[in-house]
């Protein structure tokens, strides 16, 4: 029990890298409209490839958003899925920062 209360525990860290995950997934989709619609660079299999790896990647920062239809949910389900989405960004924090501490461990 207490590895997992290690794990969650909420540090400066954690909420620095749980604030830049929506940045970098709205820069990563901007990033790619900008090499596609600007600078003309689609077109070649490797570059689509590089297109859809990067919307998988936004889609799963996102991932709780992506189960529901903002038209037609109403808006107390919209708001706990929205929590459940600042709740999943925290999750990915902590997992990151568990990998990189490993990494520098060896």
């Amino acid at each position: 029990m207490p590895l997992i209360i290690d794990f969650l525990k909420i540090n400066k860290k954690k909420i620095f890298v749980t604030l830049i995950f929506p940045i970098v997934a709205v820069l990563l989709l901007f990033l790619f409209f900008v090499f596609d619609e600007v600078f003309r660079l689609s077109g070649t299999s490797i570059v689509n490839m590089v297109y859809v790896l990067g919307n998988y990647i936004y889609l799963f920062i996102f991932l709780p958003l992506n189960f529901v239809d903002s038209d037609v949910t109403p808006s107390v389900i919209f708001k706990m899925v929205f929590v459940l989405t600042l709740i999943w960004w925290y999750i990915l924090s902590c997992v990151l920062i568990f990998f990189l501490k490993k990494v520098q461990k060896k």
